[in-house]
């Protein structure tokens, strides 16, 4: 089997670590990004993986992101982007951006990034992987006059919200690109 380059976020702690140490023992070259330095580098070191860091709760720095993965994958391109990094947010916290924290950190984020790597992920036919949660069908329920649930805010529903649009976000990816070799699914 050809060698692959998988970028994998939220890769500094939980599911995302624990699939960082999961591929360690493989052939594939490893980018892993997590939010705390620290944290992410020790994994890194652990599984032989490259590493950057971004707070998904900028923009700007997924933005700084997605331009340092495309030039650390190179004419390669990206074989699999798993979009795992996300959680669930006690109070209603904007960010820096304006947006709610819960629905930026676990779907605006991976959107942006995944749209900003496209023309890697395309290039090499790749698998796109967004980790949602049953949440999504308990708690989820998008309201597109309300995305930042600014009327009836719960810590549950802004993450349920949130995972249900990485849900159809993955739908629209195949929808869009699966002609062109692209491959998407939510787990």
């Amino acid at each position: 089997m050809p060698r692959k380059t998988i970028v994998l976020t939220g890769a500094s702690d939980g599911i995302g670590a624990a699939a960082a140490r999961q591929l360690a023992d493989s052939s594939h070259r490893l980018i892993l990004v997590g939010r705390s330095g620290e944290k992410t580098r020790a994994v890194a070191e652990e599984a032989g993986a490259e590493w950057f860091t971004a707070d998904f709760a900028r923009l700007d720095d997924v933005r700084e992101l997605a331009e340092e993965i495309a030039d650390a994958a190179g004419d390669r391109g990206i074989d699999v982007l798993a979009n795992n990094a996300g959680g669930i947010f006690g109070d209603q916290t904007p960010t820096v951006d304006g947006f709610e924290k819960t629905l930026q950190v676990n779907h605006l984020a991976p959107f942006l990034l995944t749209n900003l790597l496209l023309p890697q992920l395309l290039q090499s036919e790749a698998a796109v992987i967004n980790t949602s949660s049953v949440g999504h069908r308990l708690f989820g329920h998008l309201d597109v006059d309300d995305l930042d649930n600014r009327r009836k805010y719960s810590a549950n529903k802004a993450y349920g919200d949130a995972k249900l649009a990485n849900v159809l976000f993955t739908k629209s990816l195949h929808t869009k690109f699966h002609s062109e070799g692209l491959r998407s699914v939510a787990f």
